[in-house]
């Protein structure tokens, strides 16, 4: 406490500087100005091993780099957090942010109080979500067209115009195969091959080179292929011993060697005669397998798939009506379950199982293809996003126009609105309405336009009622309903979320201060930990956040 107390006395005469504190977000959102959009640029982030990346997606890019300052970092959380929740506009709720503390900087220097920026702030976020609805425009599983429209904008800008359009036809062909359930849509990647030679399957791929070890049985080819089969569900090793119990088995002579080996033959005999009176035709395990039990059944034309990956084991059962147990003693007629048919097939090298035309539930397994392991990691990652994009929109049922068509109609929005606030917060109001314009101003200025004629005639169009007007791909004015550029009315509101509690977050700090030592102070750890059985707190459980004790 004395040395904390002797950093504070220090400090008194030397306070944080505004700027410092304002400073570091509003260079996070600089950097990655230049990349929203479809004309938005790339970012080369070369890490400390020597590996380069090529992405224009805020997320990857601050996930990456090593951001040092404390209210930078604070940033970085915000996208993570609309990474995790609605999986796009992280380079939105970036530029909110740069926008917000720029503006609060002049309304600082101008007087005004932190709390009063905070509040005025408050209410224009409140104000813009409430009539996020008014923009809107409905869709549903049956607008095809609008889903690969909303889908495609989050691809545009990351790829080529005939490549954004498959993602997004693959993306909503995956989905009306899986009856729109994302979690009955798996996505596999496979180098090899081109994009067009990826492909919707209707079932589950379970691919045996990264989920399940291969088996000899695929070398036969009159048993690569079931049709209506008989499946079972082990979740838990099948070996001759039990795999419950753990103990020590004391061998002293040939006859306790012999009795082991007994005991070992009539348990591997008990499991394949519990399948085989079962007539069960393809055997999913999720551990290993003995081998001579294996062996037994594959040549008596069971199927044995082991080290199945739990969630596709868990798919399987809910798309087959199969019952998981936990040894294969256990199995009976009513655990088993059944497919339309099992089959082998070799996808871009890779071997894989595929398990079709399931009765429970449908599933669809998105197949992609890429040239080399990083390509076809990132259409995975794209393809994802995708998915994401038109999940998202069907769950609220509707969608807003893009090209910041929305947040220009809502910055027009929050200026009347702030001529009802007779207090200094109105001044905080109308800094958060030109705020707003940063999304239609930064897709003109990536499309390489005229700044000032590009938002003086888009606030007057604006101004004559057409609301959903905005910067298209090349740059020009357009009708963003009638050209079908939409985006989720969630991912819009996450980012006004996200950027109000980070403003403020930054805004009421007023200095930054430094412990006197690193574990923060040995009585402060006695305080928090000691009657507790815990170990004192020290700045690598904070992760250096000075905040973390009250988040």
């Amino acid at each position: 406490m004395q040395e904390l107390s002797t950093s504070i006395g220090e400090a008194q005469g030397s306070k944080t500087s505004r700027s410092t504190i304002l400073g570091p977000p509003q260079a996070v959102a600089a950097a990655l100005r230049t990349t929203l959009g479809p004309n938005g640029m790339d970012k080369m982030v070369v890490e400390q091993n020597g590996t380069v990346i090529v992405t224009n997606t805020g997320s990857s890019i601050l996930d990456r780099v090593d951001v040092e300052a404390p209210t930078a970092r604070m940033v970085t959380e915000a996208t993570e957090v609309q990474a995790q929740t609605v999986s796009d506009g992280t380079t939105t709720t970036v530029l909110l942010v740069g926008e917000l503390l720029n503006a609060a900087e002049s309304l600082l220097e101008n007087g005004l109080h932190p709390t009063s920026i905070v509040e005025g702030y408050a209410k224009a976020t409140a104000h813009t979500r409430e009539r996020l609805q008014e923009y809107s425009t409905p869709v549903s599983e049956h607008n095809s067209d609008r889903l690969r429209s909303i889908a495609a904008m989050t691809v545009t800008g990351r790829w080529d115009e005939t490549a954004t359009a498959l993602f997004a036809d693959l993306a909503v062909s995956g989905l009306q195969s899986a009856d729109f359930n994302s979690s009955q849509l798996t996505l596999h990647a496979h180098p090899g091959g081109s994009l067009d030679d990826s492909e919707v399957v209707d079932g589950i791929a379970v691919d045996m080179d990264t989920s399940s070890t291969s088996i000899d049985v695929f070398e036969t080819p009159e048993l690569q292929a079931f049709s209506n089969p008989r499946i079972a569900l082990v979740d838990a090793e099948i070996s001759p011993g039990d795999t419950d119990v753990s103990g020590k088995v004391t061998i002293e002579d040939v006859e306790d060697l012999d009795e082991v080996r007994e005991y070992e033959r009539n348990n591997r005999s008990a499991v394949i005669q519990s399948i085989h009176e079962l007539d069960v035709d393809v055997l999913f395990c999720q551990k290993s397998i003995d081998d001579a039990v294996q062996t037994t059944l594959s040549h008596s034309g069971v199927l044995t798939v082991e080290r199945t990956r739990q969630d596709e084991l868990d798919a399987i059962s809910r798309a087959i009506g199969a019952e998981t147990v936990t040894s294969a003693v256990d199995l009976d007629s009513g655990s088993l379950g059944k497919a339309g048919s099992v089959c082998q097939e070799t996808i871009g090298g890779a071997e894989s199982l595929l398990v079709m035309d399931c009765p429970e539930e449908k599933h669809a397994s998105l197949v992609l293809r890429g040239g080399t392991p990083h390509v076809s990691d990132e259409i995975n990652r794209v393809v994802a996003d995708c998915v994401d994009a038109v999940r998202l929109a069907l769950r609220v049922g509707s969608v807003l126009p893009g090209g910041g068509a929305t947040a220009m109609a809502l910055s027009r929005d929050v200026l009347r609105y702030a001529d009802s606030i007779g207090d200094r917060e109105q001044y905080a109001v109308k800094a958060f309405a030109n705020a707003l314009e940063c999304i239609p101003r930064t897709l003109a200025e990536n499309a390489g336009r005229d700044l000032v004629n590009t938002l003086v005639t888009l606030r007057n169009q604006h101004h004559d009622g057409a609301t959903s007007v905005g910067v298209d791909e090349s740059g020009e004015l357009r009708d963003m309903r009638k050209s079908g550029v939409f985006e989720p009315i969630t991912v819009l509101d996450a980012c006004l979320g996200n950027a109000l509690e980070t403003s403020a977050l930054v805004l009421r700090i007023d200095d930054v201060l430094e412990s006197g030592s690193e574990s923060g102070g040995e009585h402060a750890g006695h305080d928090h930990n000691h009657g507790q059985g815990g170990e004192p707190h020290t700045e690598s459980d904070m992760n250096g956040y000075p905040w973390a004790l009250s988040h």
